[in-house]
């Protein structure tokens, strides 16, 4: 008789496609493909037209920013359906309310739950994070601290982020297993003209301010490139009205808004720089797909493991005037961009395949 895994997130990709929600859909697509697991999906945002193959897919109440109610509602209700599915196995991916109550569940099942690391500010205390301003977060917190402290097992994407596990909560990853992509199928031509890409979802931490001066700034430098934005709008009409209108001044800017992966890395394939403005990351996805694309990535404020020192793969800033000059540098000079391209491209190739399932299945088989 097969085990009964559940998946448990605080969105579905039907609802939103980030970065972990990509990486969950690689997750589920190879555990249908194994067969080994009795699959469910627990999640508080879903398309409620999205019909799903090989496990079944449980909606609740979405919880926080995009749903009302009371902590204590949700929390029955997720323990409602968790009781109904009576699994044997927890996954729990994005730090949120959900992982203090899958670890209470599982604490009084005879159940195991794996957690997996999506964001660094996951591990680290709410006096070290700012995103954390309001009360409702600040509770939220607390539910996640306590997940963290009573799950089965944690795997973590990055050494950092083990690193501020063992140092903020005296506990160890189980594994640390790096993100996956899927390789390349399409050839990679590059555009004529100098393309530089941001792509995320519109939020205030994403810091797209940042690229929006970065185009104005290369075209009041005359230099001969192309800027283009890629990510889903924000809820926050006001802020996304103000960040289109600065967009529409800029020349040489435009906004392509929501795209599908496809047609992310179908942008990619053809861009010459990739730029993120980030606060703060877990792992971006992004990365691994500009790198596949051999598109070299300049980071402002992320560089997990210290990646950017480590590997000839881009450059990473800490300011944004050293920004600015990293990307004039690889405008003007060609070689040291296909240079960089070509080591990204091998180094993604290895590190970053979708081998790494493999691991990441191996340790829900041993839970």
């Amino acid at each position: 008789m097969k085990k009964k895994l559940c998946l448990l997130t605080p969105k579905h990709w039907s609802a939103m496609m980030g970065g972990s929600q990509y990486q969950v859909k690689c997750l589920l697509e190879r555990l249908i493909s194994s067969g080994g697991f009795e699959l469910y999906y627990l999640t508080g945002q879903y398309d409620q037209h999205y019909i799903p193959s090989g496990y079944e897919l449980i909606g609740m109440p979405a919880y926080g920013s995009a749903g009302g109610g009371s902590p204590c509602q949700h929390f029955s209700a997720t323990l409602k359906m968790l009781n109904k599915i009576k699994p044997d196995i927890i996954y729990q991916r994005v730090g949120s309310f959900y992982t203090g109550i899958a670890a209470w569940y599982t604490k009084r099942n005879n159940c195991k739950m794996i957690w997996h690391i999506a964001h660094d500010t996951d591990v680290m205390p709410a006096a070290l994070n700012q995103r954390l301003k309001f009360r409702r977060n600040l509770l939220e917190k607390k539910i996640l601290e306590y997940g963290l402290r009573n799950c089965s097992g944690i795997i973590a994407q990055t050494n950092q982020q083990r690193l501020y596990l063992k140092k903020y909560y005296k506990r160890d990853a189980s594994a640390v297993i790096p993100n996956f992509q899927p390789r390349p199928e399409e050839e990679i031509r590059k555009s004529n003209s100098v393309q530089i890409v941001w792509v995320a979802n519109l939020k205030k931490w994403k810091q797209p301010e940042y690229f929006i001066t970065l185009a104005r700034d290369l075209g009041r430098m005359n230099m001969p490139v192309e800027c283009l934005m890629i990510g889903k709008p924000s809820r926050n009409k006001a802020w996304q009205e103000s960040i289109e209108q600065q967009i529409a001044a800029i020349g040489n800017l435009s906004y392509l808004g929501s795209c599908s992966i496809e047609q992310v890395n179908s942008v990619l394939n053809s861009a010459h720089i990739f730029v993120n403005t980030s606060t703060a990351e877990g792992f971006p996805n992004t990365f691994i797909q500009a790198w596949m694309r051999k598109t070299p990535v300049v980071s402002l404020h992320c560089n997990p493991d210290n990646i950017f020192r480590k590997y000839k793969v881009g450059f990473f800033a800490g300011k944004y005037e050293i920004m600015l000059s990293q990307i004039v540098n690889l405008i003007k000079n060609k070689p040291l961009r296909e240079e960089l391209g070509e080591t990204a491209g091998a180094y993604a190739m290895d590190t970053y395949s979708l081998s790494n399932l493999a691991r990441l299945e191996k340790v829900l088989n041993e839970a």
